[in-house]
């Protein structure tokens, strides 16, 4: 019987696979598999949703695959962390594959690691999914350390990849791409995985240590006397934002109708009450890219979490959605925090150059209706982005001053292969093509501001930049002031940085040295007080 994972891929004629030339069909044969997954966190978050998924899938249907979980923490101990630290941990497990789930901007910095881990295991496949592989699939799969990469949903191309291995499925992977032999690289199509009901729920044991979670970074906002878990209602986001990863993921769906992925509203409800039940979770965060994709979803679910579930939670969402009837509905089912994003407070900018097409007034309002309705507003901001003027800055400080939000956040544009304002940013002779550094935490963290493109003094010149950020953060510490109910709990705020800035190349080190040394006075100053703390696990993808 043809299974749905054999079927998934959208066909499309292709060459013969040379089996013989592939250096890793059977080399598993005959014994358990072991697995590693791992992802890399220079900002505290411990939680990965994709990788919780794959391995709930593979301990449903694989049970011969020893599945374990390796993060790279190093923000716990940058030093225990190392490529060669990991690496010698990875090898005293002996896995036959270690998959990595990378977001685009920790490519440079995971390098190392899979150079090192190649180094030690030359006979450990090494594979590699998240965003980068999928939007970046040649930058990704010319490194001559990784043997598959993974360019869409991961569940079922990992179950075609662990029975390659053992010896059980011929190739081609499907879902994968294959370095081979002879160095060639064989491709197959990427998995779009249309029907969620056909998956079981993340898997969150994985996560889990000795002493449960008590000692698990999994919350971007919650409080902290509370366990706080992330969870996914379901997949997609229908907006075409320029700067996001969506879009041209979008794009590339071939049938759009299943883009938009919900769970169904009683069998999400019913895993979230196990999931308390049996976690003793306190406080949901919903990591949907949109939770407001589905609004005939959204209403089902609020009444049967209002009536079930009882936990308080928080959503990201949308300004034109967030109408009064809106804010008051999710107000009543124990809505605490919804996060939107604002990006740039200039409407024509904003519309124009991110296909962002609200108004200043809607975002005032939605604001204003959140508040009205008791609703905590926690707002996203992009500054240093392609053709930003210092201008356009400042008016998106004084809109986040305007509507006052519980938490203003601001962070470095990125710029991601792919997108449209990233092309954009190609054609204008913006990009930074040998940039290894990207800095999109280390601003509100290191307290150090720098552009991730080519400085364009007429527009926005870098000192200029670095003024209006420092003003932002002087916002943030008298403004932000996210609370939680009957002042019993705290943010789940602790001082962090962004570590992944600690690998920077040399002649960047240099840079920042010498920014800080010629830095303007008020802005130096600024450097030493005690302006924001960091975030613990704030970590959105892209």
């Amino acid at each position: 019987m043809t299974s749905v994972a054999d079927v998934i891929a959208v066909s499309r004629e292709r060459p013969v696979y040379p089996q013989e030339l592939s250096r890793w069909h059977g080399k598993a044969a005959g014994r358990k598999l072991k697995l590693v997954l791992s992802f890399y966190s220079p900002d505290g978050n411990e939680v990965a949703m994709p990788l919780a998924s794959i391995s709930a899938y593979l301990k449903r249907d694989f049970p011969w695959v020893e599945v374990i979980l390796k993060p790279i923490l190093i923000l716990r101990d940058e030093q225990a962390y190392s490529p060669e630290n990991f690496a010698a941990s990875i090898a005293e497990i002996k896995p036959d594959i270690v998959a990595f789930s990378v977001m685009s901007p920790h490519w440079f910095p995971m390098l190392p690691y899979f150079s090192e881990l190649k180094r030690r295991l030359p006979e450990t496949a090494i594979c590699v999914g998240g965003y980068q592989a999928m939007l970046s699939q040649q930058q990704t799969i010319e490194n001559p350390d990784i043997d598959f990469i993974c360019t869409g949903d991961g569940e079922y191309a990992m179950g075609n990849l662990v029975q390659f291995l053992r010896g059980s499925k011929d190739g081609p992977v499907d879902g994968m791409w294959e370095t081979m032999a002879d160095g060639s690289v064989f491709e197959t199509d990427a998995h779009q995985i249309g029907d969620l009901a056909a998956l079981p729920f993340p898997d969150y044991d994985i996560f889990e240590k000795e002493d449960g979670f008590q000692n698990v970074n999994t919350s971007i906002f919650g409080p902290k006397e509370k366990l706080v878990l992330p969870v996914m209602t379901g997949r997609g986001c229908p907006y075409r934002c320029t700067y996001c990863c969506n879009t041209p993921l979008l794009e590339g769906w071939k049938n759009k109708k299943e883009f938009l992925r919900k769970y169904e509203p009683q069998a999400m409800v019913d895993e979230l009450i196990r999931l308390r039940d049996k976690y003793g979770a306190g406080y949901f965060e919903f990591w949907d890219e949109l939770f407001l994709s589905n609004l005939k979803f959204v209403n089902a679910f609020f009444e049967l979490y209002q009536d079930q579930v009882g936990l308080p939670f928080s959503i990201n969402s949308r300004v034109e959605v967030m109408n009064e009837k809106f804010c008051e509905k999710a107000a009543a089912a124990g809505c605490h925090t919804i996060w939107f994003g604002i990006e740039s407070g200039d409407e024509t900018y904003r519309s124009t150059m991110l296909g962002r097409k609200m108004t200043n007034q809607q975002v005032i309002d939605a604001a204003e209706n959140c508040k009205k309705a008791g609703i905590n507003r926690l707002t996203f901001n992009i500054v240093g982005m392609p053709l930003e003027t210092a201008e356009n800055m400042r008016q998106t400080l004084e809109l986040n001053k305007r509507i006052a939000p519980e938490f203003f956040f601001f962070f470095n544009y990125i710029p991601l292969r792919g997108t449209p304002l990233y092309e954009l940013a190609e054609r204008e002779g913006l990009l930074i093509k040998d940039k290894k550094n990207l800095h999109y935490l280390s601003g509100s963290m290191n307290r150090r501001f720098f552009l991730n493109l080519q400085e364009r003094p007429d527009l926005l010149p870098q000192d200029e930049f670095e003024k209006i950020c420092f003003e932002m953060l002087e916002f943030q510490e008298k403004n932000n002031r996210l609370s939680f109910a009957d002042g019993e709990d705290a943010p789940r705020i602790v001082k962090m940085e962004d570590k992944s800035l600690s690998l920077a190349t040399d002649a960047e080190s240099a840079e920042l040295d010498s920014a800080a040394a010629t830095a303007d006075p008020v802005v130096a100053a600024s450097r030493t007080g005690s302006l924001m703390k960091g975030l613990r696990g704030l970590f959105r993808s892209p």
